[in-house]
């Protein structure tokens, strides 16, 4: 039998690869958009942090159960931040760390956050 921590970690890590995973589809899709429609490069920027909120909403609303949600949320957030840039850096085939980096990593674990809180009162029936 799992402890408690075990469980929170899985549950943490089942989230960030849903994350991860959601955020790199739905780039895929809004590249297609971008070939597609012509779509003006100003508009990359704010698609992308909307596909990262969403795909970790969808990674905690999915994957967390009940109990310190927004804790385990925010890590959640924190470690798809982490893992989609690394994949996207290893894609790109360069690796530029920065204050940008940093706020975006704590972009993720605020969003994360939120959704894992939003996720208890949906849960709840509140």
């Amino acid at each position: 039998m799992q402890s408690e921590g075990g469980r929170a970690a899985a549950e943490v890590g089942k989230g960030i690869a849903l994350a991860a995973v959601c955020t790199l589809a739905m780039v895929l899709i809004f590249a297609l958009f971008i070939k597609l429609f012509s779509i003006g490069s100003s508009v990359i920027v704010p698609v992308n942090q909307v596909i990262k909120v969403l795909a970790i909403f969808l990674g905690c609303f999915f994957c967390l159960k009940p109990g310190k949600t927004a804790l385990k949320g925010a890590l959640c957030g924190l470690g798809a931040a982490i893992v989609t840039y690394f994949i996207f850096a290893a894609i790109a085939g360069a690796i530029s760390f920065g204050w940008g980096t940093v706020l975006d990593f704590l972009f993720g674990a605020l969003a994360g956050g939120i959704s894992g809180a939003i996720r208890s009162l949906v849960r709840s029936g509140r």
